[in-house]
């Protein structure tokens, strides 16, 4: 009879005493904590209207950095401000104008645009949101949605590889193909 209480308090305590441990340790691995990251991209702009010298029509790949902050304030949500800057300058055809098909000049345009990013996996995100397309000879208003995989190199850090489509309203089209390092930051 005295043996089977020691067992029975052996089982009891060794039970009671493990999980909280296990309890705790789910509880770790699946709590979120708010945090903001930001991210530096290289890649290139495709603009398949582009005008060159002679005025004949041809596919540009322009050169670009995109700078991207988010605010992820959920394990599957964030907001954020991306801004992706083409390093030439370039003409391309107004194909979505309400004028015809003229030529528009755009020297070193910065795209900005209010993103919300939906994370419904681990390694992807997809992008929609709105903003503008700023240049010395006209701004436009721009709708851009996207794709972006993630790798986590470790706690704070991974790297990116993104595809967005910049729709310019009543200008042109564009689609930007980017590989990058983000930086995540604690709250």
């Amino acid at each position: 009879m005295k043996n089977n209480w020691i067992v029975t308090t052996l089982i009891l305590l060794l039970t009671f005493g493990f999980t909280p441990k296990l309890i705790a340790q789910n509880t770790v691995a699946d709590s979120f904590h708010a945090h903001h990251t930001i991210g530096i991209l290289i890649g290139h702009a495709q603009v398949s209207q582009g005008v060159v010298a002679n005025g004949d029509r041809q596919w540009l790949s322009l050169p670009s950095w995109s700078i991207n902050y988010n605010y992820k304030f959920n394990k599957k949500w964030a907001i954020g401000l991306h801004n992706d800057i083409i390093t030439e300058s370039f003409e391309v055809e107004e194909h979505l104008g309400k004028t015809g098909n003229s030529i528009l000049k755009r020297s070193y345009p910065i795209a900005s645009a209010i993103m919300a990013s939906f994370k419904p996996k681990e390694h992807f995100n997809f992008l929609f949101g709105a903003g503008g397309e700023f240049a010395h000879e006209s701004n436009y208003f721009l709708i851009r949605v996207g794709a972006e995989y993630v790798y986590h190199l470790s706690k704070t850090m991974e790297i990116n590889a993104c595809i967005a489509n910049d729709l310019k309203v009543n200008a042109y089209n564009s689609w930007t193909i980017g590989f990058g390092l983000t930086k995540r930051i604690n709250l």
